[in-house]
């Protein structure tokens, strides 16, 4: 007679519903609260699996979305504006734009225009410029690499407000350079080296991103370069204000059909907020460990984080990119009338919205508090 089976305790499945989340970049010091609430497990405390992908910049996060590879992703404000001003441009109606902004994580985001100084320049073997680059008259005559998102739609906000539109090369690839004209390259970024190394090797004079971009440079002179110093202004320097920057993007079916999903998600990162904000350092040695950086990354990214808190108001002008007035009433992530209305109005200026766009066509109303 055969024996009897033992018994087996069978493990709890894991049916944690799974959100791919497409980020505008790497985890880096700029999205603080995507790691802390991983770390801590907000997530899962949420009954969350969320898995982070990643692309270069804004524009393919909104490409993906449109073209529903993605439900979920990060995105810079004016990068989705002009994402629906072209939906309207191409004839389509704005109230049928599938994508929504449900939760504004960068409320006070600035960009800062980075470069090598002259001293460091002639150290290394590169030819000096006539001064410095500390002005955005002194983007003439150089080659530069916007950032991708926002930090590209203020450098045209700035052109506009100097009156040198009429002096942008749009493309160095295609057009040559133009010694009378800002020189714009489209050169990606593919790890947080990419631009100080193109530098270093005199392939590029000026990169423009977020203003926590200091990180990077006061990072490696501590690091890989001893003695690196540059040169940088800031938007806020050059007369702009702060804006929104970085937020939460969704399709507006998954909001609906999956409205506890989105719900969970913005309430995780909600909760990591203000705790990254005191300690940046945690977020910072997360995302440091799940891309297995080392010790350089750990002050490239600590200095960025420590910016991006608010540790550094010399740089960003009083509040980190998190919190502004409105947090202050309103909450981690709200979205005020003005503000947008604010960005709607400085790109059609600019000449940076193909059609006319409205407040309604931007946020959907979904109460996930």
């Amino acid at each position: 007679m055969n024996a009897p089976a033992p018994k087996v305790t069978l493990a709890a499945a894991d049916y944690r519903p799974q959100v791919d989340l497409l980020c505008h970049h790497f985890l880096s010091g700029h999205v603080l609260y995507l790691a802390h609430a991983h770390g801590k497990g907000y997530f899962r405390d949420q009954g969350l699996f969320v898995n982070f992908s990643r692309t270069n910049h804004s524009p393919k996060v909104i490409d993906a979305l449109e073209r529903d590879i993605f439900k979920i992703g990060l995105a810079t404000t004016t990068t989705f504006l002009r994402s629906i001003a072209k939906w309207v441009a191409d004839g389509n109606e704005s109230k049928d734009y599938p994508l929504a902004m449900v939760y504004q994580a960068d409320q006070s985001f600035s960009s800062a225009f980075y470069s090598l100084t002259n001293d460091y320049r002639e150290q290394i073997g590169l030819p000096t410029y006539p001064k410095d680059v500390t002005t955005f008259e002194d983007l003439i005559g150089k080659i530069v690499r916007p950032g991708g998102g926002t930090p590209t739609e203020m450098f045209y906000l700035l052109a506009h407000q100097y009156g040198l539109l009429s002096r942008v090369n749009p493309s160095i690839e295609k057009n040559g350079f133009d010694p009378d004209k800002i020189n714009l390259t489209e050169v990606e970024e593919y790890d947080v080296k990419t631009y100080s190394n193109l530098m270093i090797a005199g392939q590029l004079d000026v990169y423009s991103k977020p203003s926590f971009g200091h990180g990077q440079f006061l990072g490696r002179a501590k690091t890989t370069n001893s003695g690196l110093t540059h040169a940088s202004f800031s938007t806020l320097q050059a007369g702009l204000p702060t804006v929104y920057g970085v937020g939460v993007v969704v399709r507006k079916d998954f909001a609906i059909d999956h409205a506890d999903m989105l719900r969970a998600f913005l309430l995780a990162i909600d909760k990591a907020m203000p705790e990254c904000i005191t300690d940046h350092m945690y977020a910072v040695r997360v995302m440091n460990e799940m891309r297995g950086f080392g010790r350089e990354y750990d002050e490239i990214e600590g200095i960025k984080g420590a910016i991006t808190a608010g540790k550094h108001p010399e740089i960003t002008g009083g509040y980190g990119f998190y919190e502004s007035d409105d947090t202050k009433q309103h909450g981690f992530g709200c979205i005020r009338d003005d503000k947008v209305q604010f960005l709607i109005d400085s790109l059609g200026k600019a000449g940076r919205l193909p059609a006319s766009i409205s407040l309604r066509d931007v946020c959907m109303d979904f109460a996930w508090h």
